[in-house]
């Protein structure tokens, strides 16, 4: 919610192993201000259970808020106790200062309409999908337009799944429209985002194997992640094109509940970063941190997401750059390898270049850091694939470059890839790109040409030494550098 100068974030939370706090602040939203999407100030927790109403008495659940008027409306999925139902709504609460928040008393404000989408045992028994409620002026002016997850009738689970269009004069009394996006393929779509970009408009939201289906992104390897539809009007109906994914990722280690935000003058995207309680790659994700913001971008019906200088604020010291070039260490020893014979050659003497025609070969640079940004220009004049070193030790790293074989971005761990991320990118032969890792620790985001291509989680060895690498391929670096992040 943008007020005045600030960004309000009104999130889902958990306690930290660790925490202090008694454990109802599991039950309520968290409340966070900041002035610049990255560094936030936690206020206190608002607006949990209300005990006095059976439809509401639950942990809310995820919706969104605006600031309209000199009033706050924050609209949230109410949820019930029962352990055999699981029967959602829409409420509302508001706000006179945007901290201490009052439900409506009319709640629940929307339900879903039988005329357009389901009910109590229609399709699913003993449960009715009403919920991530997100809400923004009508470009017309004729009030307002709301979309939330929820599912029609249909003979099976995937023809079922559709967001829900709403429209409103008063941000309160809500009348239902047909489904903006009803893509009949998905077990579950939802935490919509809805947004006018170059006379276009774009819907985000949010799926994944996980809820019921394999096969459903145009890239094999995923199985989860943010997909993009697109429409002549806001109220739909939004079509998927080819290359529909925002954001995705192999494992569930992919960020989750992507919304954006028009902040300053442009549309920004935050979304949570999935973490795990013993910070080890072993257990289940139960845990999450906000991301850094990121810009989001279009060129005609393709949507994606782009670097933001907002995180240099953080930049400690750098590493590698005009006042402290890149040198090479070890030259004398093969990194990776039990025989001591190189597979690739290395040229420092100008712009950097590494060749080899048979193996993968590494040149280490002799500096190591946690949380990072470490960018390079780096052309590919031929062969198969080259990239950047990172989270090397003395005998583990990874690899981070361009594929041609796989026309892919990939995060591999060598020499043996244990773990492997990788999205689409065509590349021809003497294309000169820019390549630029940013990691916080355990989060990882890898840009080509500024466009965010990987976001995910790794904790293994998130401390390490950086270096450059070529596989089967003549390539160079240019303009490397490597800047330390708080």
């Amino acid at each position: 919610m943008v007020k005045g100068d600030e960004a309000h974030l009104f999130h889902l939370q958990r306690n930290r192993p660790d925490s202090t706090l008694p454990p109802p602040v599991e039950d309520r939203f968290g409340h966070a201000v900041s002035a610049n999407l990255v560094d936030w100030t936690e206020c206190a927790p608002c607006l949990g259970p209300d005990p006095t109403n059976p439809l509401d008495c639950n942990q809310p659940w995820t919706g969104c808020a605006l600031w309209h008027n000199q009033r706050g409306y924050l609209y949230y999925t109410m949820r019930n106790r029962d352990p055999l139902t699981n029967i959602q709504h829409i409420g509302l609460a508001v706000s006179e200062d945007g901290y201490n928040w009052t439900r409506h008393p009319g709640n629940p404000v929307i339900t879903p309409d039988s005329k357009w989408y389901a009910t109590v045992g229609n399709p699913v028994p003993n449960l009715v999908d009403c919920r991530d409620l997100l809400v923004i002026p009508h470009p017309q002016g004729r009030g307002w337009l709301g979309y939330y997850a929820t599912r029609r009738p249909a003979d099976e689970l995937p023809k079922t799944s559709v967001i829900a269009c709403v429209r409103s004069d008063d941000l309160i009394h809500w009348t239902h429209l047909p489904p903006a996006f009803a893509p009949n393929r998905y077990a579950c779509i939802e935490v919509p985002d809805v947004f006018e970009m170059n006379g276009r408009w774009f819907m985000t939201c949010l799926t994944g194997c996980n809820y019921g289906n394999r096969g459903i992104f145009d890239e094999p390897q995923l199985t989860v992640g943010t997909i993009y539809a697109v429409a002549d009007r806001p109220e739909g109906p939004f079509q998927e094109l080819k290359d529909f994914v925002l954001m995705g990722a192999h494992t569930m280690v992919s960020p989750l509940s992507c919304r954006s935000v028009l902040f300053q003058g442009q549309r920004h995207a935050l979304y949570t970063e999935r973490e795990t309680t013993d910070h080890t790659d072993q257990t289940g994700f139960q845990l999450g941190v906000l991301s850094t913001p990121k810009l989001v971008r279009t060129d005609g019906d393709r949507l994606f997401l782009a670097y933001s200088n907002r995180i240099e604020s953080h930049v400690q010291q750098e590493l590698i750059g005009p006042a402290q070039p890149p040198q090479r260490v070890n030259a004398g020893q093969v990194w990776g390898q039990y025989w001591q014979t190189p597979a690739a050659q290395w040229d420092f003497s100008g712009p950097i270049r590494g060749q080899s025609q048979t193996g993968w070969g590494v040149a280490e640079l002799g500096v190591e850091a946690e949380s990072f940004i470490f960018e390079a220009d780096l052309t590919l004049l031929s062969g198969i694939a080259a990239g950047l070193m990172i989270r090397m030790t003395s005998d583990s790293g990874v690899f981070v470059g361009l594929d041609r074989a796989m026309q892919a971005v990939v995060f591999s761990e060598l020499p043996v890839p244990m773990f492997v991320e990788q999205r689409r990118y065509v590349l021809a032969a003497g294309q000169m790109v820019k390549l630029r890792i940013v990691q916080r620790r355990e989060f990882v985001e890898v840009y080509v040409n500024d466009e965010l291509k990987l976001a995910f989680t790794r904790y293994r060895n998130a401390q390490g030494g950086v270096g450059l690498c070529v596989d089967r391929a003549d390539a160079t670096f240019a303009n490397l550098h490597l800047r330390t992040l708080a």
